[in-house]
């Protein structure tokens, strides 16, 4: 019997173990080998989709359509460059024989209508479709007309889920942010001036901002309001729903009892400046603005 255990059945347990072994290494390795090519195939398929939206005029990202808006919006402002009324100026201030500057009603004008001949040649350095250029032109700014004059918002309530995420992150903002000091800040209430001061949860008495000012508006309140495409060194400045709501750009208002200081400058879409006011949370709205804006200046 003990010569039947060791002769006989014992080599056929320890061969049964070995390519049991040996079946477990080879089920892993065609596992692995499975998912290197699963990763690969999946990984293949996102970059040809990719490529085929870069390479298809009809298909353009947000991204390229407002960096394109910008360069369009300078262009135009430099051609246009003969104006009689400059926005910088100020609201009601005399400029020449009887010319009364008046940026909201100038840039009304300007927002009319494309710039055909511009639209194409910037369709061209980009090799997209002129039309689906132009098409993405006015949507981005119909967009940006919908957020600045806040018509979405009126009379909806964020949901409370919403606004306790809010209220959590700017507690976390102010506890990583320290308000900026100096000649260019303000002393007293910084919120003096501001028509809806009980709507303002302050971030910072004091903070500075410099971007592109993509898009502009008077409001019925007498605020100059503008959107501003943040430099990459203040993206913190935006939170999520100025990404959702206001097409990732900062809201920035300058009160009226503002507007005709020496070191405020009235910009126009595409026009570079350097800001500084009150950074807060606008709590109905939930995105961040620069409100009040007491110093603007022209880069």
């Amino acid at each position: 019997m003990n010569e039947f255990i060791k002769n006989d059945f014992l080599p056929i347990v320890l061969d049964l173990k070995r390519n049991s072994v040996m079946s477990k290494y080879f089920l892993i390795s065609i596992f692995s080998l499975g998912l290197f090519f699963s990763y690969y195939a999946a990984n293949n398929i996102l970059l040809t989709k990719i490529s085929a939206i870069v390479n298809d005029p009809y298909q353009i990202s947000n991204d390229v359509v407002k960096d394109n808006y910008l360069v369009y919006v300078k262009e135009k402002a430099n051609k246009k460059s003969n104006s009689d009324c400059h926005p910088g100026l100020g609201v009601g201030v005399l400029q020449g024989e009887g010319i009364i500057c008046n940026p909201g009603l100038e840039n009304l004008q300007d927002k009319a209508e494309l710039d055909d001949e511009l639209v194409d040649e910037l369709s061209k350095n980009i090799d997209k479709d002129k039309q689906v250029l132009a098409d993405k032109f006015e949507k981005l700014r119909e967009r940006m007309e919908k957020a600045i004059s806040e018509e979405e918002e009126e009379g909806i309530t964020l949901p409370e889920e919403i606004k306790k995420k809010i209220d959590a992150d700017d507690v976390q903002t102010k506890e990583d942010h320290e308000s900026k000091e100096g000649e260019q800040c303000r002393s007293g209430d910084v919120l003096d001036g501001a028509s809806n001061a009980g709507d303002l949860k302050v971030l910072a008495e004091c903070q500075d901002a410099i971007g592109d000012v993509m898009h502009t508006k008077k409001m019925d309140d007498g605020d100059y309001k503008f959107l501003l495409k943040l430099d990459d060194q203040y993206q913190f400045l935006k939170n999520d729903i100025n990404e959702e709501k206001t097409d990732g750009f900062l809201v920035i208002e300058i009160v009226p009892k503002d507007q005709d200081l020496q070191n405020i400058y009235l910009p126009e879409s595409g026009d570079k400046v350097h800001v500084w006011g009150a950074w807060v949370t606008d709590e109905p709205k939930g995105w961040h603005e620069i409100h009040p804006t007491w110093q603007v200046i022209k880069q």
